[in-house]
């Protein structure tokens, strides 16, 4: 586990849709799909669309990494027990000043019915927890119900399940930046502090390796594929 405060790094979070204006955003306290100049969650389709997707009023950001494991043995002649690696759990958990009801919205709904891929008696109580999928003409509002792995973008090999959270240090575009990939937004948590500050945490867990980039203003924006999931 690494602890930062918020002003020591920047974080991004964008969807993991590359192709344009299949974001999400909340208009009229509803959550659904929009361009990605207007989103709270950009696509990656460029690394200025990703920058977009910078979280404001960060106060700290915690990331966890660790491996699940399962013992094997010991087997006959064996003293020692072996390990079979079983899943990646990766955690971005990140604090922030409250300024409005837009991470409430994406976390618990409601959804806008018609960008809403399940049923609108759905849409009504859930939020956009699980990213974006594609229908085979429209972005829609993932319901959480279909494996990540069948789930296809504009192109048949991309897996744009969930979201991607980038964190690299502030004042230093050229830093690596740490790439949680195929991330769902598993907890939202609001808090009021003595003095009257409001603040909310997001986190965001995957199973899929992360991995850091390295260079001036630059975001990891390789599509995921089925045997990435």
């Amino acid at each position: 586990m690494v602890y930062f405060l918020g002003r020591d790094v920047e974080v991004f979070v964008t969807t993991e849709n590359v192709v344009a204006d299949g974001a999400i955003g909340v208009e009229a306290n509803k959550v659904g799909i929009t361009t990605d100049s207007a989103a709270t969650f950009p696509g990656m389709a460029s690394a200025a669309v990703a920058s977009g997707g910078l979280l404001s009023d960060v106060t700290g950001v915690d990331v966890s990494i660790g491996i699940s494991d399962e013992d094997t043995g010991p087997f006959f002649g064996q003293l020692s027990t072996g390990k079979v690696q079983l899943r990646n759990e990766n955690t971005v958990t990140i604090t922030k000043k409250k300024t409005n009801d837009d991470f409430d919205i994406i976390f618990n709904g409601p959804a806008t019915t018609a960008d809403f891929g399940g049923s609108d008696a759905d849409a009504n109580r859930m939020g956009a927890r699980f990213g974006v999928e594609y229908d085979g003409s429209n972005w829609m509002v993932g319901d959480g119900r279909t494996n990540p792995k069948f789930i296809t973008g504009a192109t048949a090999a991309n897996r744009p399940f969930g979201y991607r959270v980038h964190v690299r240090m502030a004042n230093d575009a050229a830093s690596p930046t740490y790439t949680l990939r195929s991330c769902t937004l598993t907890g939202h948590t609001m808090s009021l502090n003595a003095d009257g500050a409001t603040d909310e945490t997001l986190e965001f867990s995957s199973s899929i390796q992360p991995v850091t980039v390295t260079g001036a203003n630059t975001f990891d924006l390789d599509t995921l594929v089925a045997g990435d999931m």
